[in-house]
């Protein structure tokens, strides 16, 4: 599909304040993204999962637990799996990505389980 140039930069402008307006959105309310994950030993490199606002304002959450296998001669992550779900394929996703970026000390003992935890801390609920 070709958009012209023209339309381009106002589609741009259109997404950027929408994301800003969400993000505005969920500070008014207080609400505030927190992504918890576990700490197995020999670990060194360690990446935290995204948690996009748009998540948040959805209401997106949940807590899963992925099986890492680890190359022993290297310490990376050869192999993930999902031993629980989050619940939503988008968490899911963001958490394997995150997951799959970790390092481990050479010869750690394989496989490992991992929790990941994605909430939501805060928010005002009006009552109407």
């Amino acid at each position: 599909m070709n958009i012209p140039h023209w339309l381009k930069i106002p589609a741009v402008s259109l997404i950027a304040l929408q994301v800003g307006a969400s993000f505005t959105h969920a500070q008014r309310h207080g609400v505030e993204p927190l992504v918890t994950t576990g700490t197995p030993p020999g670990l060194i490199k360690k990446v935290e999962p995204a948690y996009p606002i748009g998540f948040v304002i959805h209401g997106a959450k949940g807590r899963g637990v992925y099986r890492l296998t680890i190359n022993p001669k290297s310490g990376l992550v050869d192999e993930l799996k999902i031993v629980k779900s989050t619940g939503y394929r988008d968490l899911n996703e963001l958490a394997a990505k995150a997951l799959l970026q970790w390092r481990f000390k050479p010869g750690t003992p394989s496989p490992v389980e991992v929790p990941v935890e994605f909430e939501i801390q805060g928010g005002n609920r009006i009552l109407h």
